[in-house]
């Protein structure tokens, strides 16, 4: 076995970088998950309508909950 040079270590750290991106990515993929009566859970393909409906609205709800607190900390600040 021959000693790492430093083009290996290069080589190396640009790999787990790579890894460590790629997870990362694919950790915060949006996805939708459903429930049956059951409460057996189903995640639905992201590409389908159903779950690109759901996740629009989602979205709007977040929209719609910050969108509150921006004004409840601006009623906060006006007090002050």
């Amino acid at each position: 076995m021959r000693p790492r040079g430093r083009i290996d270590s290069v080589t190396a750290a640009v790999g787990e970088a790579a890894g460590a991106l790629r997870r990362r990515r694919e950790a915060r993929r949006p996805y939708v998950k459903v429930y049956d009566d059951d409460g057996t859970g189903w995640l639905l393909p992201p590409d389908s309508a159903e779950a690109q409906a759901l996740a629009a609205a989602a979205e709007a709800m977040v929209d719609t909950a910050d969108a509150a607190d921006d004004d409840d900390r601006d009623r906060l600040k006006a007090r002050k």
